[in-house]
């Protein structure tokens, strides 16, 4: 498997099927998306699972040779409180997908403080160019 090694076994070696999850403070009503990686285990077995973040999930069925590549789950909260990300790795053979590059990023709801000021800009100067048109 090339890369650097530092990505996470989801079935580690418990001979648990494997599971991995973090709660989060989420505001109501911003979306959230959070993205990661998925590959095979590489070790000759196909893995299966599903990632629940908030409301959404996703089921995975991977390939044991499958590289990593790109997954991607949005959830708009309809009440602020904690919401987990979770990935549930099916089995326990000790051989499990493996899990990279987890983030979670927000689109804002509320325009910044910029955004602000450059649309009032813009409404003052047409203001101005339809007082100069009377």
């Amino acid at each position: 498997m090339p890369g650097h090694g530092a990505y996470i076994d989801l079935d580690g070696s418990s001979a648990d099927a494997g599971l991995l999850s973090r709660s989060f403070m989420l505001t109501a009503g911003v979306e959230y998306t959070a993205s990661f990686d998925l590959a095979g285990s590489h070790r000759g077995s196909t893995e299966s699972g599903t990632v629940t973040f908030g409301a959404a999930s996703l089921t995975y069925q991977i390939a044991s040779a499958t590289d990593f590549a790109g997954y991607v789950l949005t959830f708009t909260p309809g009440t602020t409180g904690d919401y987990a990300l979770t990935f549930q790795n099916a089995g326990g053979d000790n051989v499990g997908a493996l899990l990279d590059n987890v983030a979670i990023s927000f689109t804002s709801a509320v325009p910044e403080p910029g955004v602000w000021a450059l649309t009032l800009a813009g409404l003052l100067v047409v203001g101005l160019r339809s007082r100069r048109s009377r």
